[in-house]
């Protein structure tokens, strides 16, 4: 995680998650960036917005504006550089390539990481 958000020079990102996600800022796993999760209770409406939608495995109009609030006031606020999508599940909602923001997918630099390694290890 620490090599994506390097290699795009950010320094201070938002974060979407659950609860615990935003809380711990990725679990204090990000080192060299300011890791902002949303304020106050725009916080649990990204935590409950994020369990209903995983648990239904499709994000509905309401759960699109909580997001949508939430990356408005990390931008415009909070002045974050780009939005982490600390979730498997937020990639129902936002794609790096379509995406009017900045981002970067937790689950895709995971991914990544996944199939380098797996390729290095079938090559040896």
């Amino acid at each position: 995680m620490n090599d994506a958000i390097h290699v795009r020079g950010l320094t201070r990102i938002g974060i979407l998650g659950t609860r615990t996600v935003m809380a711990s800022r990725l679990y204090g796993r990000v080192s060299g960036a300011e890791v902002i999760p949303p304020a106050g209770a725009e916080l649990d409406a990204v935590h409950d917005a994020n369990v209903e939608m995983a648990a239904s495995g499709f994000a509905t109009d309401g759960q699109r504006a909580v997001f949508d609030g939430a990356v408005r006031g990390l931008l415009q606020e909070a002045h974050v550089e780009a939005i982490l999508l600390g979730g498997t599940d937020l990639a129902l909602v936002y794609r790096e390539d379509t995406a009017s923001f900045p981002l970067v997918n937790a689950a895709a630099v995971h991914v990544d990481a996944i199939v380098a390694a797996t390729r290095f290890s079938a090559l040896e």
